[in-house]
């Protein structure tokens, strides 16, 4: 316990003793608003919130308190409060009190209540953070997100932008009639995307069952049942990694619309894009992390074909099998990471999200992609080779995916079975059959279009956060462990834990992950840096890095964007997306200084090369106690 949380105990023992009751519960239901005082001068009014300044000395005392609609100033003084004014020696900022006054203006200009009663509701008894949203407390604010929302009001002001963004997109869709739906969240097959799945068992059932990773193959059962429109707002849920862009629990809005080709479907998504952003901006322009993306419509449309060609020089339209792709990417000196990748459409999309979608800034329409990418997809009647399909694109980040959506049930049935045999070949996060799916599209499906929105990305982008944990009010983390005196496993050369290290802000963060250097080039233009790839489990990074003791296999601490790390004089700074020297890096590695672990800077602190095998795990998982 600190000397401070039990002074505040004190505190909340000597109002009991004065026969107050510290957690009461008044109706408060008609109080006034801090942001309407203004309009109240000399008016009695009642307010309640949060007491965030104190300020005071003697006989008078001024306060700040917060609601959920601003701030107002309180003046508290012993000649209007008489015997209660030294209630006030309980305050402490944090408190929660409700108070009555007339409304003045002091000599400075500044609108206040001149309180002439007040009552506490909530006592704090845990120390607001002095600065929470400095750079020290970024993985705390994930995690106590309701610390952050009392002290930051940017993180508020994000949240009340993500719901004005949801009721803006449903009042679009009720408009121009949708109905809103809801479909199971467990699910006897999973579908609707190539994902790995969260599993748990239904005891009554006796049978596993998925946390759905889509909802699209139920929404699209109620377009056979003769619904021609239907939209549902989700949670789904995604067995895989975590980084900037991706949470395994996530909320997104799939919309399906009979009778109508994805062609007309690109049209509707321009004008409801558009609108939301313009509702939330005023205008079209989405500022995003230096860049500025203009959203007024029509968007740019590109092949999948054609924006690979313009940047590789590949035209994949020339390709028909695995070993034509290897060839042609060998003549063509492109190096792509395909391990692990198995199935032609999925050799293009890595193609793809190396050399072109980093690059596309949009926002722009890529369509057409290859028939073997997705296999929910309708072929195109005049190229069975492509789908109808278009994503769309911003700064390099898919936003939403569409598509015709396949109705031939025996051709559903043929492109799943595809799916079975690259499952069967190794290939990870492949489709499931189901066959009640086929059933239902043996009744007859109408041609439909549709699409899928994950909202915490766009809410990621049109709020300029730098990481998707800053749009998402309570992220997925990793179990809170108490901190600890630990040893480090032993590297190459040393022994283990020599000495007990006390955890720096670097290793207390599960933002600094085991990494292991796949790639190691030269910077085209900087002697002294390096271009690296670095293999984190879930994605490969692009690292730049000026250190001379690391090379191809070593395993490395990597600070992920939003990460903190020591720098000079032991000095707390926040990871962020950089550009050096025209190359962007996303995220960097770490001295024993970085990590707060030591003074060196001189090179990267190397790990144990056991541990390849945890690869984007947090570095203090793995330390020993």
């Amino acid at each position: 316990m600190t000397d401070l949380i039990k002074i505040r105990q004190e505190k909340l023992g000597k109002l009991i003793e004065a026969g107050h009751d510290p957690y009461p519960q008044p109706n408060l239901a008609k109080r006034d608003l801090a942001a309407t005082i203004a309009s109240k001068k000399d008016q009695t009014v009642e307010v309640a919130g949060r007491l965030m300044l104190l300020r005071g000395h003697g006989k008078i005392l001024f306060a700040d308190l917060h609601d959920d609609s601003g701030k107002i100033q309180l003046f508290f003084q012993q000649k209007s409060l008489g015997t209660s004014f030294p209630l006030t020696k309980l305050f402490d900022i944090g408190d929660i009190i409700s108070a009555k006054g007339k409304v003045i203006t002091t000599e400075a200009g500044e609108t206040t209540i001149d309180i002439t009663e007040f009552q506490i509701l909530a006592k704090n008894l845990r120390p607001l953070p002095e600065k929470w949203h400095g750079l020290t407390d970024v993985e705390e604010r994930y995690r106590q997100r309701y610390v952050d929302l009392i002290t930051n009001p940017e993180s508020r002001k994000v949240f009340t932008v993500r719901t004005k963004i949801l009721s803006t997109m449903r009042q679009f869709l009720d408009d121009n009639g949708f109905m809103e739906v809801e479909t199971p969240i467990l699910q006897p097959v999973y579908g609707g995307a190539s994902a790995k799945p969260f599993v748990t068992h239904h005891n009554e059932l006796d049978q596993d069952m998925y946390l759905r990773i889509s909802d699209e193959l139920y929404l699209k059962r109620l377009i056979v049942g003769g619904f021609e429109k239907v939209y549902e707002v989700s949670r789904d849920f995604r067995n895989e990694g975590v980084s900037r862009f991706h949470n395994p629990e996530f909320t997104q809005i799939e919309f399906y619309w009979a009778y109508i080709d994805y062609d007309e479907l690109m049209k509707f998504t321009e004008k409801l894009v558009s609108h939301v952003i313009k509702t939330i901006n005023s205008n079209y322009i989405v500022e995003f992390q230096g860049k500025s993306l203009d959203f007024t419509p029509p968007f740019k449309r590109l092949t999948f074909r054609d924006a690979i060609l313009e940047k590789t020089k590949i035209d994949i339209d020339e390709i028909n099998t695995e070993e034509e792709f290897f060839d042609k990417l060998k003549s063509s000196k492109l190096k792509v990471d395909t391990k692990g990748v198995i199935g032609l459409g999925a050799l293009f999309d890595a193609l793809y999200k190396e050399y072109v979608r980093p690059y596309l800034l949009g926002p722009v329409y890529i369509t057409d992609y290859p028939a073997e990418m997705i296999a929910l997809a309708k072929r195109k009647s005049d190229n069975p080779k492509k789908i109808a399909s278009f994503q769309l694109l911003a700064d390099g980040a898919e936003l939403l995916k569409a598509y015709n959506e396949l109705n031939d049930p025996k051709d559903q049935y043929d492109r799943w079975m595809d799916e079975v045999a690259l499952e069967k070949k190794g290939a990870q996060n492949t489709m499931q059959m189901d066959d009640d799916y086929i059933r239902a599209l043996e009744y007859g499906m109408p041609p439909t279009a549709g699409w899928g929105m994950g909202i915490d990305r766009f809410t990621q982008f049109v709020t300029n956060s730098p990481t998707i944990k800053d749009v998402i009010l309570f992220p997925s983390m990793r179990s809170e462990e108490k901190p600890a005196s630990l040893r480090l496993p032993a590297s190459e050369g040393g022994t283990e834990g020599d000495a007990a290290i006390s955890l720096g802000i670097g290793l207390a963060s599960n933002l600094i992950v085991i990494g292991k250097i796949t790639k190691l080039e030269s910077h085209p233009n900087a002697d002294k840096l390096h271009v690296l790839h670095v293999d984190i489990g879930t994605e490969s990074l692009q690292i730049v890095c000026g250190a001379n003791n690391i090379k191809v296999g070593d395993i490395v601490p990597v600070s992920l964007i939003g990460a903190s790390v020591y720098g000079d004089e032991m000095v707390p700074w926040q990871v962020g997306l950089s550009k050096l020297r025209g190359v962007e890096s996303n995220g960097m590695l770490c001295s024993t200084r970085e990590l707060g672990l030591g003074p060196d800077h001189d090179g990267i602190y190397l790990l144990d090369k056991k541990l390849s095998q945890h690869l984007g795990e947090p570095v203090n998982k793995h330390l020993k106690k």
